[in-house]
């Protein structure tokens, strides 16, 4: 009998260790790779080649996969490793169903200016330019490819503006993650592959907003520019824009690893300190807190720190910074009239158009959920 029990609390405690080794291998860092597009869907077409968009965006994801394969705390997961056509709604679901920390979805550009070059990345959000609501229509028209998209995705047409307008009202709840991480990746767009910076920007992508999770889209670059899609059909330039993203990823990783959950770490943050007046009180002079509630218009994010005069800012003044999980970002225009502001947005808009107003109150930023409130 004694036998027994010992090998019966061998056994659980075996078993135990083996739970444990398991539940900590669940742990894994889970990023989602999607190549976008493929099988009826070519998406974009080259101007001489004719190369396929949905080639290009499966050999990065693939060299990209193979760089985070190399970490050990990472788990990959591809929406597609073949040339097949996955509805676009199924995408997201892939990753919403393995609770994915990250999700990201590479693409290539195109435009009716055969010259148009460069890269960017988005996060979700309202389109606020024409140039930004084009390449949303563009990518989000692939549910036309499925029989039953009018009912898939609510009567949801990708070629009509007004049905845009939903994202307006959306819970951006990974967007501050999502902005940190595009920021990154422009970046080493810039310096490992010395690309055109065409910035982060924002728009209604399907894709991405049905992620339950910090979601990006990658526009490698554009494939309708002739000298673009030389390069972009290059094993060799491939290989170093997964580079680049890869390298992205691992300063967000860092980032993220520095909290528990998908929180930032905030000990870095440099606090914005409250505009104060002084006034004379009884002889001495006294600090007064100027209203708690300041609109601004947010204009440009960067993961590196940049003057308050660079000439990228074309010559708005003053502007001011504020650094929030790990991304610098600036502004311009201060006033409490909400008519005011919209009034300083229009303007900048001109230059930057994607550009939107930010809320903050006693000198903390208010999540666009909060924000909407004052909003009237």
């Amino acid at each position: 009998m004694m036998r027994f029990f010992n090998f019966l609390w061998l056994f659980l405690f075996g078993f135990f260790f083996v739970s444990a080794g398991l539940e900590a291998a669940e742990k894994k860092f889970t990023v989602v790779i999607d190549p976008g597009h493929g099988g009826k869907d070519a998406g974009a077409v080259g101007s001489v080649l004719k190369l396929h968009e949905k080639k290009i965006n499966l050999a990065v994801a693939l060299e990209l996969g193979e760089l985070l394969e190399a970490e050990k705390d990472v788990n990959v997961i591809y929406t597609r490793k073949t040339d097949v056509f996955i509805p676009l709604d199924e995408r997201p679901r892939i990753a919403n169903k393995a609770k994915a920390d990250l999700f990201i979805s590479i693409h290539t550009n195109a435009a009716k200016n055969k010259a148009a070059s460069g890269t960017e990345t988005y996060v979700i959000g309202s389109s606020s330019s024409a140039a930004n609501m084009e390449v949303a229509m563009r990518e989000n028209s692939v549910i036309l490819y499925e029989e039953d998209y009018q009912t898939r995705y609510e009567g949801f047409d990708p070629n009509s503006s007004e049905s845009y307008i939903m994202f307006d009202f959306m819970q951006f709840t990974f967007l501050d993650q999502s902005l940190h991480l595009a920021a990154c990746i422009q970046d080493e767009f810039k310096t490992t592959c010395n690309r055109e910076d065409r910035g982060v920007k924002q728009a209604g992508f399907l894709v991405l907003k049905q992620a339950s999770m910090p979601s990006i889209l990658v526009e490698l670059g554009y494939i309708s520019n002739q000298e673009e899609e030389k390069h972009l059909n290059k094993k060799a330039s491939q290989k170093k824009l997964a580079e680049a993203i890869y390298n992205a990823f691992l300063v967000y990783k860092t980032n993220y690893e520095k909290k528990s959950g998908i929180a930032f770490d905030d000990s870095k943050n440099e606090e914005v300190k409250p505009d104060k007046e002084t006034k004379q009180e009884d002889g001495k002079a006294s600090e007064k807190n100027v209203p708690e509630i300041r609109y601004r218009v947010q204009f440009h994010t960067s993961s590196k720190r940049k003057p308050l005069n660079s000439k990228e800012f074309k010559n708005y003044a003053p502007v001011k910074e504020y650094l929030e999980n790990g991304v610098y970002k600036y502004m311009y225009g201060e006033t409490t009239s909400y008519a005011e502001i919209l009034e300083k947005k229009k303007k900048i808009q001109e230059h930057f158009s994607d550009a939107f107003v930010v809320v903050f109150k006693n000198e903390k930023r208010l999540s666009p959920a909060e924000a909407r409130a004052y909003f009237k």
